[in-house]
């Protein structure tokens, strides 16, 4: 599953699952797939982030579909260019976003202490405000321990929206 950000100072983050390939040890193995200026569809469950007005897509299936989810830089992630309000009206549903990639940059999650250091929480970051979530929102291991992890991220601004589900699938 992939995590990403909204615009706007509010975060979304959006995680992938994909089947990882052998080759993804070898940096992007998709070609231009993700790339600048690509069209992609995301299609997910829209879940609450730990800060006010921030969200998580998970569960995400990615069109076109991936060999791996595997970046320049390190697992792929989006951030989507909604605002909150926009995301808040469809927490708990299942919904698909069609778009632009509008940039590709380098960036990290930090795995963290959750709040009284019960349990952990992963911050995306990305331009403005970071995202907080739990690890397996953002399709980390929650023993993944304290080393930052790089990721692509790729800002998608967003054409369509549209619920798929008024409720999200069960695993």
């Amino acid at each position: 599953m992939k995590t990403f950000r909204i615009a706007a100072g509010l975060g979304i983050a959006v995680g992938l699952t994909t089947a990882m390939s052998l080759d993804a040890a070898q940096g992007n193995v998709d070609g231009k797939k993700y790339d600048k200026g690509a069209t992609v569809t995301l299609q997910g469950c829209v879940i609450a982030g730990e800060k006010k007005d921030t969200y998580v897509l998970g569960r995400v299936q990615e069109w076109p579909a991936a060999n791996s989810d595997i970046g320049k830089h390190g697992q792929r992630m989006y951030w989507i260019d909604k605002k909150g309000d926009d995301m808040k009206a469809h927490l708990g549903h299942q919904i698909q976003l069609t778009g632009k990639i509008t940039d590709v940059e380098k960036s990290e999650i930090e795995m963290k202490a959750g709040d009284n250091g019960i349990g952990s929480v992963v911050e995306i970051e990305g331009p403005g405000r970071n995202v907080v979530t739990f690890p397996g929102n953002a399709n980390v291991a929650a023993n993944h321990g304290t080393k930052d992890i790089p990721i692509t991220l790729l800002k998608l601004k967003v054409d369509e929206l549209k619920m798929i589900s008024s409720s999200c699938p069960t695993r």
